[in-house]
């Protein structure tokens, strides 16, 4: 392993050349993108003041601010995401909004559906290293009708840099960075990236690798089985991407491979039953190819081909056999718009197959189609009215449509927004066809369908403040979640009669220069109240009332010359006492780095603490997460 991760480094500082240059990651789909501009909200960029959505952006700036490792760890600031982290450092997460479950939440990379079609727990495992992430938009709540299904408590947007990139060819030539992190438990994180810029093509390729031998954990202390009473909290895990985007007369093609592999200890990941000593190995890839009309065009159009590979290698105990299941989906889309006076009109249309070749659970596949039709009318210089509806049919569920409306009016310093629409989301293969000796599931589950609703507004006030607030409402009928049977000690799938969730998301910005320090500072607050209907106590099911009642994320961000100084906070206090997970905690975590330069490179040293007071917690069952840990690290841009 030690020559694997001194290889990556060694073969991207061969191939790239000293040659000075910038990032040039500054339009995405053809449009300058700036804060004030998202993709996310209406499937095409849109001043974010006349969506009537609430999306919150960080730019490539302010991931390099932060003290993440990991696109998890990002995901962690984001105001009112709720991640759910197995083992830390991005092994495996789950993510929730707005009392979602962990199948409720879209992701999207590079504007295509990156879900598992088997099950949500591998919604994290990205063929794409956090280096290449030049933009997240967090669009909170329901979007299926742009989206398609399962967009139940939001879409998370990620898009990658040579995504981003425009017509526009400024900065020209080769540049290349590596990077490396080390710290407690033989913590180590390598990666490196290489990207060419010419007159008509871009070209870029990344690589990371990353792993830990973690630490002993005692469990079973009583002996009441004949396994071993400790586990390791030891994970590894590889990613690789290559993409290019390219002139083609007046339109651009851009597409991108990547591969993800990964294996680490994953005690009570999924059960909290006394025999489980489970060791997973999981491997994604992923190719996906988009074709972009110019950015000038009056009728902008975009097609996007892509498809996904993922396999898990699953053992529960060393006494019994190892399950391997294979998940496919393949899938195509195509949108366009154009603009009549105050009416902008957008349509589009997508197809696709899934599938999973199980030796436990079986061979399933479903196809599965959708179009959407999309109109923004600026009534007045003031109002802007967003009208979406989307019709879907899958096997599994049938024809269903999922109208939305949203509303935005502008009094200046201030955005009143509300909206709502209904939602659907499909049971996944693991929820129809899992049959394990812990978990049981049912192949006449019913989807979930929703209302939600929601109004808030957003605040531009003096001296660089931002201050955002929005109160929310869902009602799910036939929610998916797995409840106890406790004689047969089994976790069964079932349609909950109906859950309620209503809500209150605030956060309060502040970016400024003092000086000869910048400072951004960033507070938000989420309030969660839910409720359930179903055969059993809420405390019978798995997942149902797992999510946050507070929330609280900060980050800050001072930087005086050369220094940079980063710090993050997280506390929560769950809905209910979850089974062995922690109820209440808070974590920190901060960064201090200097930039320098050494014969002639950019250079930045860097020292991360994470875990600052050591808190001892888990998210899932006990499945423990790291204490407290300093890395040190170095990054080096030619």
């Amino acid at each position: 392993m030690s020559r694997f991760r001194l290889l990556v480094p060694s073969l991207l500082l061969l191939l790239a050349t000293p040659v000075q240059g910038q990032d040039t990651s500054d339009v995405a789909f053809r449009v300058q993108v700036s804060d004030s501009v998202v993709v996310t909200a209406s499937r095409v960029a849109s001043a974010a003041q006349e969506t009537g959505r609430r999306v919150s952006v960080y730019t490539q700036q302010d991931i390099q601010a932060l003290s993440v490792n990991s696109v998890d760890q990002l995901l962690n600031v984001a105001a009112g995401l709720d991640v759910k982290s197995r083992g830390g450092f991005g092994v495996q997460s789950d993510l929730t909004m707005r009392g979602s479950t962990f199948n409720g939440v879209l992701l999207l990379l590079d504007g295509a559906r990156i879900n598992d079609p088997y099950t949500g727990h591998f919604l994290m495992d990205l063929p794409v290293p956090l280096s290449e992430i030049a933009r997240v938009e967090v669009l909170h709540g329901s979007a299926t009708a742009l989206y398609g299904p399962d967009a139940l408590g939001g879409v998370v947007h990620l898009i990658t840099k040579t995504a981003l990139r425009g017509r526009e060819r400024a900065g020209e030539g080769t540049t290349a960075q590596v990077d490396g992190r080390y710290g407690k438990n033989d913590f180590y994180d390598v990666g490196g990236a290489v990207r060419t810029v010419s007159e008509q093509t871009t070209v870029s390729a990344a690589a990371a690798v990353q792993g830990s031998d973690g630490r002993d954990v005692s469990v079973d202390p009583e002996g009441t089985t004949d396994l071993s009473s400790a586990v390791q909290t030891d994970f590894e895990r590889r990613v690789a991407t290559a993409a290019v985007s390219r002139d083609v007369g007046a339109a651009t093609l851009y597409t991108r491979a990547g591969v993800d592999d990964r294996e680490f200890g994953a005690y009570h990941f999924y059960t909290d039953f006394a025999t489980d000593r489970a060791r997973e190995a999981t491997s994604t890839f992923w190719l996906q190819s988009r074709l972009t009309s110019p950015g000038d065009a009056q009728t902008p159009w975009q097609v996007q081909l892509f498809g996904k590979q993922h396999r898990d290698r699953y053992t529960y105990n060393p006494n019994v056999g190892a399950n391997t299941h294979v998940s496919r989906r393949l899938r195509v889309q195509g949108q366009g718009s154009h603009t009549w006076n105050r009416v902008r009109a957008t349509g589009g249309a997508s197809a696709g197959l899934r599938g999973v070749d199980s030796n436990r659970d079986g061979v399933h596949g479903d196809p599965s189609v959708g179009a959407f039709v999309s109109l923004r009318w600026r009534a007045t210089s003031r109002l802007t009215i967003n009208q979406s509806t989307r019709v879907d049919y899958d096997p599994t569920y049938g024809t269903e449509p999922t109208p939305q409306l949203y509303v935005a009016y502008n009094l200046g310093p201030a955005t009143l927004r509300a909206g709502g629409g209904r939602v659907v989301r499909a049971p996944n293969f693991l929820e129809r066809f899992i049959d394990s000796p812990s978990n049981q599931g049912n192949a006449d589950l019913a989807a979930e369908t929703a209302w939600s609703g929601e109004a808030g507004v957003d605040v531009r006030l003096p001296a660089n403040l931002s201050l955002s607030a929005t109160g929310f409402h869902r009602t799910t009928d036939s929610a998916i979640d797995y409840l106890r049977n406790e004689t047969e000690q089994v976790f069964e799938a079932q349609n909950l009669d109906r859950t309620t969730t209503t809500g209150l998301e605030t956060e309060l910005s502040f970016d400024r220069t003092l000086g000869a320090v910048g400072v951004h500072l960033d507070a938000a607050y989420t309030l969660l109240d839910a409720s359930l209907d179903g055969q059993k106590a809420p405390s019978a099911y798995k997942y149902g009332l797992d999510g946050a009642r507070h929330q609280i994320q900060s980050s800050a961000s001072l930087r005086a010359g050369a220094v940079t100084l980063g710090l993050q906070g997280l506390w929560k206090d769950r809905l209910r006492d979850a089974p062995l997970a922690t109820d209440r905690y808070g974590v920190v975590h901060g960064r201090l780095a200097y930039d320098t330069r050494l014969s002639g490179a950019r250079t930045t040293l860097s020292v991360e603490l994470r875990n600052a007071f050591d808190r001892q917690y888990s998210e899932i069952f006990d499945a423990p997460m790291p204490g407290r840990t300093l890395l040190v690290g170095a990054e080096v841009a030619l």
